[in-house]
């Protein structure tokens, strides 16, 4: 592997940004130095942003079920034109909750996947909770779990998922919308056809009181908690109230709560149907201020992309279509443009809610930073390059919900692995990722995997 100069960039490191040059060889950053490196490849970042490689670690990419949407390749594809250098794969529809299932995933990544990947057990529940212990042993320490159908996890398996996490030291991801209310809404509005039918029968206190309850769980069994694809300033209140009483619980929001909002739905339709569901302005605002704040500890896409005939039948009846957007490629324009260009985020906010909080919370080492001994994982950042979203480019679906929004943050040159995977804003790569084993630091000792 050829080594790789990146001269005199604007470096995001140690927490400042500062003029330097990084050196990237064997797959690892070897040097970072003002003064002169030389290496087999030299890119001028003169004037431009050297960020770390964005992470998701909240993306349905590769079910078995789905293939003909796209698999680890095309996902992959498209992260890498979008900055994202690793992402971890959550389960969509097949459960990943015991030996074959991990292992058919993990070598599918191995085999298709550009970035390094990384993989979440679940969907637990009654019938596979008491797993968790045996699934630590195949190196699978982090569990999505649902409190609503379709995989949902009743009340008292909860509290022994969340006890289960603290003795293992395992983290539960929580897909987080109280069932009672769900279904109360589902059957009132099930005659309805307009478009905002979906979104009103997912409401703000769903997600509130689904959170509470983690939060109190946590609390009591000392257990570990995430909360994914957080949508609404009640959730943000309740995950701030917990953390206040010392609960160990963080979270993730995505993308299309930060831009859209249920007017965004009355136009995009199907193509905005997502669960949760949009909120109101108020919610967008107070989740950028939440981020900020570092209430909100990180951005995730929670890509789900379903097909233009998939979300086309939600014209007529909006309960039919698909649930999910295509994000990989845009997280990461999305917030730069939206937070860091409009003053939302600062530059070190950026850097923590798109790739540091994530590496750290999730146990990624090697990742998140621009350190040396890091893998070699960089975007640069030309800050006048602008261009129009167009999802027949990105994605294998064609299309993406944020189609003709103009962004900034379109990464010029992207590294992977030490590799340039990104030049002047096109995909090159040629080597695949690597398995990410996750080890969340919970305070918990490491259960080595089995045949190690």
């Amino acid at each position: 592997m050829e080594s790789v100069v990146i001269r005199d960039g604007l470096t995001y490191t140690n927490g400042i940004l500062t003029e330097a040059s990084v050196l990237v060889e064997n797959g690892k950053i070897a040097k970072i130095s003002k003064g002169s490196i030389e290496g087999d490849r030299v890119i001028d970042a003169s004037g431009k942003l050297v960020l770390p490689g964005a992470i998701d670690v909240h993306a349905h990419t590769h079910d078995p079920g789905f293939l003909y949407r796209e698999d680890f390749e095309d996902a992959s594809r498209a992260a890498l034109l979008g900055g994202i250098t690793a992402y971890v794969e959550m389960p969509l529809v097949k459960d990943i909750d015991d030996g074959p299932s991990f292992e058919e995933r993990k070598a599918d990544g191995a085999r298709l996947s550009y970035v390094d990947f990384g993989i979440h057990a679940g969907f637990m529940r009654a019938k596979n909770y008491a797993r968790i212990g045996e699934l630590n042993k195949l190196g699978l320490r982090t569990f999505k779990v649902f409190t609503c159908r379709p995989f949902q996890a009743e009340d008292g398996i909860l509290i022994k998922l969340l006890a289960e996490s603290e003795s293992t030291g395992s983290l539960m991801l929580f897909h987080s919308e109280d069932e009672g209310i769900l279904s109360y809404y589902s059957e009132l509005f099930a005659e309805r056809r307009d478009q905002l039918c979906v979104h009103e029968a997912r409401p703000a206190e769903a997600e509130e009181l689904a959170i509470s309850k983690i939060g109190s769980y946590s609390l009591l069994t000392g257990g570990h908690a995430h909360i994914v694809h957080l949508s609404s300033a009640l959730g943000l209140e309740a995950i701030s109230r917990f953390k206040g009483l010392g609960a160990d619980i963080t979270s993730e929001t995505c993308p299309h709560y930060l831009i859209f909002t249920r007017k965004d739905a009355e136009r995009l339709g199907p193509y905005a149907k997502m669960a949760p569901s949009l909120k109101g302005q108020h919610d967008v605002e107070e989740l950028w201020k939440g981020l900020q704040s570092g209430k909100i500890e990180m951005v995730t896409t929670d890509h789900a992309p379903g097909t233009h005939e998939e979300k086309d039948v939600g014209y007529k009846n909006p309960w039919q279509a698909w649930g999910g957007i295509p994000g990989l490629a845009t997280m990461f324009p999305l917030i730069y443009t939206e937070g860091f260009e409009r003053g939302r985020l600062d530059v070190e906010t950026l850097v923590k809610v798109t790739s540091e909080n994530a590496a750290k919370r999730f146990g990624m080492l090697g990742k998140g930073s621009i350190s040396v001994g890091n893998s070699g994982d960089l975007m640069i950042i030309d800050r006048t390059y602008e261009r129009v979203v167009d999802g027949k480019e990105l994605y294998k679906v064609g299309w993406s919900a944020y189609d003709g929004m103009k962004l900034k943050g379109w990464p010029q040159h992207v590294l992977s692995g030490g590799e340039l995977a990104v030049e002047d804003w096109n995909f090159v790569k040629k080597g695949r990722g690597k398995f990410i084993e996750l080890n969340p630091p919970t305070g918990k000792p490491r259960v080595q995997p089995q045949g190690l």
